[in-house]
């Protein structure tokens, strides 16, 4: 008698377990290494990537060796599986273009804005079209255009809608300054823009971030307007869409120009980038760690290792791994090579079976994509 209660008792406290880790994380410290699985099929720069059903896209950009002069812009999509690490060229983009930034609503993905042109000269231009593309059927349709043609904004996803952060409007045109504070968000439904509440802080190469629907912006270049650059800034403000406000949050601790950041978990990873150089102005040296932060409780950690390239082309996190594909190393080299990092994040859910052995949630969870 005294046994069977002692069973009933023990599968009780393991299906309390699973109900408390479904809330929770699978974090393997060990694992901080990265390692090269494979390379570019094409070798290009400023493209932009997303992820969808677990595969990664690569869109658009600038075939390297052109990313100095010209011509700018590329139709080129490729997908890479890590299930399988293979890849897959699929239906061209209607526009050619580089650097154009990227989102996810109900498994389709919104492509906006970028530049083009034969050169650096009078055809080089900023753009304001937005395109989307459907995985399931490998097509392509025209959107609205963005109201503001600009490059180097954040990009956020709250509740369907896609909205676009600050940036850099074309130099050839009369706004001053270049560098905006400018919120403008897109409703997929309606297929129109809107404009919303302005960020606190004019700034162009900011990265944007989405934990429970608020938008954390984070760093890039502000004003003054030197030139073509800046002073760097480590400035965070977060925006709550449902309220159309904005929020000052304490600057990072460390000053990081050209990173590229990834969520995982709730928490938000700077990779990649460099120091920056005395007022805030210039590069500094390659930074040899990924900088996490957690907004809930405003704080930070460090993971002492970054992948080889300096400054990554593209960076997405799929099941608690963060891939890097392309980019220049620390002497300005071009290095086609896709390193992957596995921070050791699984997400846990509890599966409506209790109570149910520890160890077979989580090797069911550590297989799904």
């Amino acid at each position: 008698m005294l046994l069977k209660t002692f069973q009933r008792l023990r599968w009780i406290v393991v299906g309390l377990a699973a109900v408390v880790l479904s809330h929770l994380a699978i974090v393997n410290t060990a694992a901080h290494e990265w390692s090269v699985i494979t390379q570019l099929p094409t070798h290009r720069t400023g493209f932009s990537t997303v992820v969808v059903d677990g595969k990664i896209y690569l869109i658009g950009g600038t075939l390297f060796g052109n990313d100095r002069r010209g011509p700018f812009g590329m139709s080129l999509v490729e997908v890479y599986d890590p299930e399988t690490n293979s890849w897959e060229r699929l239906a061209d983009m209607p526009t050619a273009r580089s650097d154009p930034k990227m989102a996810v609503v109900d498994g389709k993905i919104y492509v906006l804005a970028g530049y083009a042109g034969k050169d650096r000269g009078m055809d080089f231009k900023f753009l304001n079209v937005a395109e989307m593309y459907d995985p399931e059927t490998d097509t392509w349709v025209r959107n609205q255009d963005m109201p503001t043609p600009r490059i180097q904004f954040g990009v956020g996803v709250v509740a369907g809608k896609i909205y676009t952060i600050g940036g850099l409007v074309d130099p050839k045109k009369p706004e001053d300054p270049w560098r905006v504070d400018l919120v403008e968000v897109y409703d997929p439904i309606s297929d129109t823009w809107a404009k919303r509440a302005k960020m606190p802080t004019k700034r162009d190469g900011v990265r944007a971030a989405v934990i429970r629907d608020i938008i954390y912006a984070i760093g890039g270049a502000g004003w003054p307007q030197i030139g073509a650059g800046g002073p760097s800034l480590g400035t965070i403000e977060a925006y709550e869409p449902r309220i159309n406000r904005w929020t000052k949050k304490p600057d990072m601790p460390n000053l990081r120009a050209g990173f590229s950041i990834v969520v995982i978990g709730d928490k938000i990873y700077l990779i990649g980038g460099f120091d920056v150089q005395v007022g805030g102005i210039g590069r500094g040296q390659q930074l040899t760690s990924i900088e996490v932060y957690e907004p809930v409780t405003e704080k930070w950690r460090l993971i002492p290792t970054t992948p080889t390239v300096e400054h990554p082309f593209g960076v997405v996190a799929v099941n608690g791994k963060i891939y890097v594909f392309g980019g220049y190393t620390e002497d300005s080299e071009f290095l086609p090579a896709v390193e992957v990092f596995d921070t050791g994040f699984r997400a846990v859910t509890a599966i409506g079976k209790l109570p149910t052995r520890w160890g077979a949630l989580k090797m069911e969870h550590q297989s799904q994509p």
